[in-house]
């Protein structure tokens, strides 16, 4: 079960990463990049008194698990219609669009911070015996080149915007469905303590509904289906 929340973090940072694409300028990027490799490096105090077992000892706890479905449900769905708002905005003619709304691309959720934690803790465990803060300097320069790298990437291969948000409800909603089979996996588990199985079908199914969405949402731009609905002129 400690697989699904580390995809759970690994969404919420490639989301991080993806509002990092939506920037225009390289400072501005490379600022953000820095503050995700502060987070870590500020965080190591905290984490290096953490046990490595900490996601399993949550998981057996129902309050933990129902608290972060709560914190899971909220920014994925606030992710969702925020990008759903931004799409709305980006399609208005440019007279007409809200510049206030651009803080809305790019403000981090509470996820990122915790998966940035969460991985530190891992990386604490590769290095047992090495010291503590050239172990948190070496995380957070590893933080901050990952993040440029993959920003990057999305910036250059994914450049209309439109397409960017489109990736970003699809993630949220990652994040949304994987969230939710935990908390019901785990409740379930901790009220009757009986065996539990995973629908991988439906599971698999729902992965190919979100990955059908995301190539019409590609290509649907692209079409003239507005032109079919035009009266024809005479």
């Amino acid at each position: 079960m400690e697989t699904y929340i580390q995809l759970i973090f690994i969404l919420a940072i490639v989301k991080y990463c993806l509002k990092m694409a939506m920037l225009k300028s390289f400072a501005t990027v490379s600022v953000y990049a820095l503050v995700a490799s502060l987070v870590g490096l500020l965080f190591y105090p905290i984490v290096i008194e953490q046990p490595v077992t900490i996601i399993d000892f949550m998981l057996s706890n129902k309050k933990f698990v129902t608290d972060g479905a709560v914190i899971t449900t909220i920014e994925a769905v606030v992710g969702i219609f925020t990008s759903i708002y931004l799409l709305d905005n980006y399609f208005k003619p440019k007279a007409k669009r809200k510049k206030a709304v651009f803080m809305l691309k790019v403000i981090p959720g509470v996820l990122f911070i915790i998966a940035i934690a969460y991985f530190e803790l891992l990386f604490f465990k590769f290095r047992v015996g090495e010291e503590f803060i050239s172990t948190a300097l070496i995380y957070s320069a590893i933080v901050f080149s990952t993040v440029m790298f993959f920003s990057q990437i999305l910036r250059y291969s994914i450049k209309a915007e439109s397409m960017k948000l489109e990736l970003k409800i699809l993630l949220n909603i990652g994040i949304l469905a994987i969230g939710l089979l935990v908390n019901s996996t785990i409740a379930d588990y901790n009220l009757s303590y009986a065996e539990t199985v995973i629908e991988w079908k439906a599971l698999f199914t729902l992965f190919g509904i979100v990955v059908l969405l995301f190539i019409v949402g590609i290509y649907l731009p692209k079409t003239k289906i507005k032109s079919l609905f035009k009266p024809k002129h005479k």
